[in-house]
């Protein structure tokens, strides 16, 4: 593996704002992205979807269907999220004009007339794995890449935690094997030993991103990094898969998929305790503001080890400790960061070709992916 001792600033463009317009933004819209909790849209309702810095409208048709559209009515601008649906359209509450399913205004109950040209842009929606996807980017939409690995008879669990930093420093995280044995040095970890020893790494180039090993005491951990901002690993006995959607420049969701396989009996006692855990994190202190209290020098990471969602509380403090956008041009980087390099430098070829004009690499998912914990005692869920 070669070493990198330091990387000048400047082979690192600007991957934090996603805003409208922007060259990172572009980038991440011409993907299919997650943006909403599937069971957290109820059929009949309209909500506020606000990601990449800009606002839309989410709703679910009486037919099942989730939509998103513009945030806003055209007659005089007011957010359509408080409108109500009807059918497979949605009907503004300030004045009435309704929209179809396709965005076009198909009543103007004060006018005598409703001019045909009169439509708000519309977005490709899919769902799968428990999310809502949107592609928000020119041109048709490609294929939604799914994973048999989470289609399977196993059992879901399905969350949007939202972090108050930018969302690239939660994506470097996660191929970030070294953090283990010092930020998660008291944690879930500790005893199965994915901290016992710094872990020797490895990454290899594939269709979908980067296949990525970290090796312990001879004993292997797999996973992957899939293109443009999706991390999988097998966590705690199921397989996770988790996307970082910025909202924000300043914030972003992680919206986490956990697939458990197993017995009957296995999938219930799993299910079980994933609700009970999330109960327990619901009626604390949130993570957020446990970090930021110990930010401010108020706590200590030792005086909070039994927050139940300790990880987050430990993950908050490193990362949002970087500030909440992490500065890249001042960084001396090491031999330990080669895999967070490798996706760097992915991101660079990409978006290089988009500035340029150029068509960007096609990314394909793979249907299954292979991967090992590498921990040396058997994971309980």
């Amino acid at each position: 593996m070669a070493m990198t001792p330091h990387v000048q600033p400047a082979l690192w463009p600007d991957f934090e704002h996603t805003g409208p317009g922007t060259l990172a933004g572009r980038y991440l819209r011409s993907f299919w992205q997650p943006v909403y909790l599937s069971a957290s849209l109820a059929r009949g309702r309209a909500k506020p979807l606000k990601v990449f810095g800009e606002q839309f409208t989410i709703y679910r048709g009486e037919d099942g269907v989730a939509r998103v559209v513009a945030d806003r009515c055209l007659h005089r601008g007011t957010v359509l999220w408080t409108g109500t649906v009807e059918g497979t359209a949605i009907r503004c509450l300030y004045h009435g004009w309704k929209y179809n399913a396709g965005g076009q205004c198909v009543e103007r109950p004060a006018e005598r007339a409703t001019p045909g040209h009169l439509q708000i842009r519309t977005y490709p929606t899919r769902e799968w794995a428990g999310l809502v996807f949107c592609y928000l980017g020119e041109g048709e939409a490609p294929e939604l890449p799914v994973l048999d690995t989470l289609s399977g008879d196993g059992e879901l669990f399905v969350t949007a935690p939202m972090r108050p930093f930018n969302y690239f420093s939660q994506l470097e995280n996660g191929l970030d094997e070294v953090h283990f044995n010092f930020v998660h040095r008291i944690s879930r970890f500790a005893a199965q030993g994915m901290n016992a020893e710094i872990p020797q790494l490895a990454c290899e180039e594939t269709e979908y991103g980067l296949s990525r090993t970290s090796t312990r005491s001879g004993v292997v951990r797999r996973n992957h990094f899939l293109m443009p901002n999706a991390n999988s690993a097998i966590l705690f006995g199921a397989i996770r898969l988790v996307w970082r959607t910025p909202i924000d420049d300043h914030s972003h969701y992680s919206f986490t998929v956990d697939y458990f396989e197993g017995t009957a009996e296995q999938k219930r006692q799993w299910k079980a305790e994933q609700e009970k855990q999330f109960a327990l994190i619901a009626e604390a202190q949130p993570a957020a503001q446990v970090a930021a209290a110990i930010l401010r020098g108020e706590l200590t990471l030792d005086d909070v080890v039994d927050h139940p969602d300790l990880l987050s509380v430990q993950d908050g403090v490193a990362l949002k400790g970087q500030g909440v956008i992490a500065n890249r041009q001042t960084e001396v980087l090491g031999q330990s960061d080669h895999q967070i390099v490798r996706m760097r430098r992915l991101w660079v070829e990409d978006m290089a070709a988009i500035a340029e004009g150029r068509p960007r690499r096609q990314w394909k998912w793979p249907r299954r992916l292979e991967m090992t914990t590498g921990l040396k005692q058997a994971e309980t869920a």
